[in-house]
């Protein structure tokens, strides 16, 4: 194996040179010199090997890979089992929020002897590149751009005038007050805090970061409510004013040079972005045969634009994940791109190596500090006693501001409260931009330590608060009866149909047209088709007009669209309205509530699970994700609800009219 010396002096040195060839890496007497073997050795030679060699061997988890493979074992553990454990006792905390847990668990462990194995695992007392933490790093940069991957901008455009005045109010209103009440101390600083502490801390806690809070809201599973959708355009706001606001203060507070580069360096790549990428991008989707994955050759040029915005960012000194973020929003959204980004890389990212850089971060905490610090609390002094003002000012100031718009809009007060709490609320984004802040010398690691334990602190206590003071079910409760049994002779029957591929409709047709074969008959009919939610962050909801459709259009609904609106026309008496729905499977019962209540359906009607070949000898789908939609759809309907099971033979239906078995249960 031909090896490389990195740092040679000229001087020969036997053991030196031993180690080198032996470890892959090595140091000079002194210590000032650092080698490593090209390639790296990163495989050990087995758990013997210290064993057989007591002098030279090396422990297996001294090697990169086995020492990678150690920490996410190790941390992937830790976090599920806290994971686990909490949500065992009733508290519905995070996935991110137990990440952190774990990292702060073992932070003081650096206290404990040198010799100690958990010591060489997570503190290396060595200048070997820190693999688990450059990993963890990477993988929030990935975070980051699929967060903006699966982000539709596109509902922006449909926010009401009172959603954007909630999500300008909530950012602005806090910073206002804040810099009232602490004056000049944002210029010259306090007794422990720099007035650059005061500031970033400040603007921090006004933000609402989009990206934490719809990941709290899918935790929670309250994001395919009406109130979820409500809270997301508003944090969607709320972000987009807290970077306009961060601009703003670039140049403010900056020299005008350095902001003059920054500006035109974010303009410059938004440009690139919105003119060169994006087009490129439908330019692929054009090219892919419909149906059809995208190359792999492209996926891996978007990663690479990906990394290269986050180095570009960091080059004009502005917040780096900022980059990959503004590419994944420029990603179209949905099949075939956006989807394939989605499911390729989310899981893997977000349940094996994002805990890497929760767990690391929270790792820098200094407990015993902090603990003197809390000792300090009742003196009314300390470096904690200073930022805590400042948090508890600004936190109780944007409560108040966020709640008075939704009051002035008709919002239950529990509703508003809730909602001033999810916006209120941080997470993994300000722990970054904290790191972040230390790394550019803008923030003292004292202050890190108390910062990240505020936003440990605040994803615990937030979500459990949320979980108890909102209950999304209540709303599905119908105080009228509204079923088959109730209705009145003569009124008129209201039918919710439900569509799930394209085998339902002919189908569903049928059987609206022999329940009710006279023209007269009078009924109400709501088709809903129902699509699974891929690639994107948040559900949507269409409700089309029943007009005739244009075949050969690519549409999630176009088939259902053409087929009920010739059903339309041999049966005038009958109103029809046709939805989509792109959501979850296992939240689509809840836009199936939503529906039903609105448009006050007696009569709801799902498809079975089940579907045959066209001889009916062979089962073709046998879905569970409609089989449990359709079982949560039962568990809390507000009206009657069918299963329709549809085994009716082609040549059958041809030569003779159909028969029908009704099952009461």
């Amino acid at each position: 194996m031909e090896s490389r010396n990195e740092a040679y002096d000229g001087a020969y040195n036997a053991t030196f040179w031993g180690d080198f060839s032996y470890h892959g890496y090595g140091f000079s007497e002194d210590g000032s010199k650092f080698c490593e073997q090209i390639p790296i050795l990163v495989n050990s030679f087995g758990v013997w090997e210290k064993l057989d060699l007591p002098i030279r061997g090396m422990k297996i988890w001294d090697y990169s890979l086995p020492h990678l493979e150690s920490v996410i074992v190790l941390v992937l553990c830790l976090w599920q089992f806290f994971y686990l454990s909490l949500k065992k006792i009733g508290l519905p905390v995070p996935k991110i929020t137990s990440m952190m847990i774990a990292g702060a668990a073992l932070s003081q462990t650096n206290l404990l002897p040198n010799d100690w194995t958990i010591q060489h695992i997570l503190f290396p007392d060595d200048t070997r590149p820190k693999v688990p933490e450059t990993l963890g790093g990477f993988a929030f940069v990935f975070y980051w751009f699929i967060e903006g991957v699966k982000m539709d901008v596109g509902m922006v455009r449909k926010t009401g005038t009172k959603v954007i005045v909630t999500g300008i109010a909530t950012v602005i209103l806090p910073i206002i007050a804040a810099n009232m009440v602490f004056g000049k101390l944002r210029e010259t600083g306090g007794k422990y805090l720099t007035g650059m502490e005061y500031r970033t801390i400040l603007f921090m806690q006004s933000i609402s970061a989009f990206t934490g809070i719809s990941r709290l809201l899918r935790d929670l599973r309250i994001n395919h409510s009406e109130f979820g959708r409500i809270v997301i355009s508003t944090a969607m706001v709320a972000d987009g004013t807290g970077f306009g606001v961060n601009l703003f203060a670039l140049v403010a507070w900056m020299d005008w040079r350095v902001s003059a580069l920054q500006g035109v360096g974010i303009i410059g790549y938004v440009i690139f972005m919105v003119w060169v990428v994006r087009p490129a991008m439908f330019w692929v989707i054009k090219r892919t045969p419909q149906e059809r994955p995208v190359k792999e050759c492209f996926i891996y040029i978007i990663l690479i634009l990906a990394f290269g915005g986050y180095y570009f960012l960091k080059e004009i000194h502005m917040f780096p994940a900022v980059g990959p973020f503004l590419l994944g929003l420029c990603v179209p959204h949905g099949p075939p791109l956006g989807s394939q980004l989605v499911e390729k890389f989310e899981s893997f990212n977000t349940g094996i190596l994002l805990p890497l850089f929760l767990f690391f971060s929270m790792l820098q905490i200094d407990g015993p500090w902090l603990a003197n610090q809390i000792g300090q609390l009742r003196h009314f002094d300390g470096q904690l006693y200073e930022a805590l003002t400042i948090i508890i000012v600004v936190f109780v100031a944007k409560i108040i501001f966020s709640m008075i718009p939704a009051l002035l809009a008709k919002m239950p007060l529990t509703d508003s409260f809730v909602m001033a709490l999810i916006l209120s609320n941080k997470g993994i984004v300000e722990l970054c931009y904290f790191l972040y802040g230390v790394e550019s010398n803008v923030l003292h690691v004292k202050s890190f330590t108390i910062m990240a334990t505020m936003i440990l602190v605040s994803s615990t206590i937030s979500p459990v608060l949320i979980h108890y003071l909102y209950d999304s079910s209540k709303r599905f409760i119908s105080f009228q009866k509204r079923n088959l049994m109730s209705l009145k002779l003569g009124s008129e029957l209201k039918f919710l149909v439900c569509i799930h591929k394209a085998d339902h409709i002919s189908g569903m047709i049928n059987l609206l047209a022999q329940s009710f074969p006279l023209h007269e008959s009078t009924i109400s009919c709501y088709v809903i088709h129902l699509v699974e939610l891929v690639g994107l962050d948040n559900p949507v909801f269409i409700s089309h007009q029943m007009q005739k459709a244009e075949p050969g259009n690519r549409s999630y609904s176009n088939n259902v669209l053409i087929a009920f609106d010739n059903f339309k026309h041999y049966w005038k008496s009958i109103s029809l309205e046709l939805f989509t729905c792109i959501s979850n499977p296992r939240y689509m019962h809840q836009e199936i509530y939503s529906l039903a209540l609105d448009k006050q359906a007696s009569f709801l009607m799902l498809p079975f699970h089940i579907i045959w070949s066209l001889d009916q000898t062979t089962v073709v789908s046998d879905d569970v994700m409609r089989r449990n939609a359709n079982l949560n759809v039962l568990r809390q309907a507000p009206c009657s609800v069918g299963i329709f099971v549809h085994r009716q033979k082609l040549l059958s239906a041809q030569k003779s009219s159909p028969s029908f078995e009704v099952t009461h249960i």
